[in-house]
């Protein structure tokens, strides 16, 4: 089963250079890395049959398999020496098992020639960079990421990194892109080695981290209707749905594939990469919105934001500007942080500048200073309007003050600053904040060579008894 999304379209204006990136690097190790795996493995071959390792381990990997893998005699006899051979190269369980009885029977020949054999074989790259959950360590951690077993399985995780990476990393920036990238790789092979705790077999392949980046894409558009693509067997075609509905489907066709699927596929790894980085984006957009807004399906079903607005609109079209008010204050009340929302409350109780509905408006406007996603201008506009539109600003309470006061800090606004401050100290406000931001404007007002502005709003701000939050 394959669903992908057949929608979202790189904005090149900002052109996702982390996600080319990472596939460049993928393709370089596979290239000039990986490439010479050949070699090393010719030379590590040619050295065990050059040796005495032959003769000395063939018998004693019959004691093996019939002390830890009894399952394999079946194989082994129809295989033959094909399998006897391949598993004395590749089994690095069989190393680990051979290694304290050759010491305690004192086999230091046998010994020095196997453990050779092994430090030419772990140059290979799979043995060298591959996760291995018997053995974990930094390299293999990091490493098994940019290592893939064929052309297949490299293409294959680009294409899957390259569609899902471009709407991944312009919602969250270059930098928390390939951040979130790693640790939902780490997360993917940390429940791979859980799962398949003692295993000698190393895991090489970007799909643990490339699930991660499928699981934040979801987290990403949520709700959101997309269109995807989808392929079960022979069967293919399109459909519409929440961005949300796909994860359940693709942790379901990973489950499935474990106890169902195609061997030597790390399935748990996927299953770790999709909840973590689902997890991890999540966390990250409640800390801090997403840069860009992700597009939506047309003909989806509108946000309850947006269906808030067309009744606003609707009840403004028919004339019923009562009602348009009403509807504009229940939908700011239910969502507070919805700017549109907001500046069309303000536009529809203008027309009475005296009423409580508009001081209520604009405060919940300066409420958004706290917000750093809303731009800085539209909340000075905002205030210098409320001020000139009436005499008695209730709006400008001093936590509303206190608010634009200090984002007006942040975007160097000096002249806003100083105005609600002297609003902030007429009123006697006492906040420990308000000192501070004094200061910066004394520190202003020094850098301008203007001493008499600065000493006279120093004076001003250290005047004030600090007591705590008014």
């Amino acid at each position: 089963m394959l669903i992908i999304p057949i929608q979202n379209k790189p904005d090149w204006r900002r052109p996702p250079l982390m996600c080319f990136a990472l596939i460049l690097a993928n393709l370089l190790m596979f290239v000039f890395y990986q490439g010479g795996d050949e070699a090393r493995w010719q030379q590590a071959e040619e050295y065990y049959f050059g040796s005495d390792l032959p003769d000395l381990e063939e018998q004693r990997f019959l004691v093996y398999v019939n002390e830890e893998h009894p399952e394999w005699r079946l194989q082994m006899d129809v295989e033959g020496e094909e399998f006897v051979y391949r598993e004395l190269l590749w089994n690095t369980e069989f190393h680990q098992w051979l290694l304290p009885k050759l010491k305690q029977e004192g086999q230091s020949q046998w010994l020095q020639q196997r453990m050779h054999f092994a430090g030419l074989r772990n140059q290979v790259s799979s043995m060298a960079l591959g996760l291995i959950p018997a053995e974990p360590n930094v390299a293999g951690m990091l490493g098994h990421m940019f290592l893939h077993g064929s052309w297949d399985h490299l293409i294959g995780n680009m294409v899957f990194l390259l569609l899902f990476g471009l709407s991944v990393e312009l919602a969250l920036g270059g930098l928390w892109f390939i951040a979130l990238y790693l640790l939902g790789g780490l997360a993917a092979a940390g429940l791979h080695m859980l799962v398949e705790s003692g295993s000698y077999v190393p895991m090489v392949g970007a799909s643990g981290a490339v699930s991660a980046i499928m699981g934040m894409f979801v987290a990403i558009y949520g709700v959101r209707r997309l269109r995807f693509f989808y392929t079960v067997g022979f069967m293919f075609g399109e459909f519409s749905a929440p961005a949300l509905m796909v994860l359940p489907l693709w942790l379901g066709k990973e489950i499935f594939g474990y106890f169902y699927g195609e061997v030597g596929i790390a399935y748990w790894a996927h299953t770790g990469g999709l909840l973590a980085g689902f997890a991890l984006a999540l966390l990250l957009i409640y800390w801090r919105p997403p840069l860009k807004e992700m597009p939506q399906e047309e003909g989806e079903l509108p946000s309850p934001q947006q269906s808030a607005l067309a009744r606003i609109n609707r009840f403004q079209e028919e004339g019923k500007l009562i009602e348009a008010s009403e509807a504009a204050a229940a939908a700011v009340r239910l969502y507070p942080d919805h700017l549109a929302l907001i500046q069309r409350y303000i536009e529809l109780t203008a027309i009475n500048p005296d009423s409580e509905a508009y001081h209520r408006a604009n405060l919940a406007l300066f409420a958004q200073a706290a917000n750093p996603t809303i731009d800085a201008r539209i909340l000075e506009a905002g205030y210098r309007n409320y001020r000139q539109s009436t005499q008695k600003p209730r709006a400008l309470t001093a936590k509303a003050c206190l608010l634009m006061a200090r984002r007006a800090a942040e975007v160097k606004n000096w002249s806003w600053l100083e105005e609600l401050l002297n609003r902030l100290i007429a009123q006697r406000v006492q906040h420990p904040l308000i000192p501070k931001l004094g200061m910066a404007l004394v520190n202003y007002y020094r850098r301008l060579g203007e001493e008499g502005r600065a000493r006279e709003m120093k004076a001003l701000t250290q005047r004030m008894e600090i007591t705590g939050q008014p």
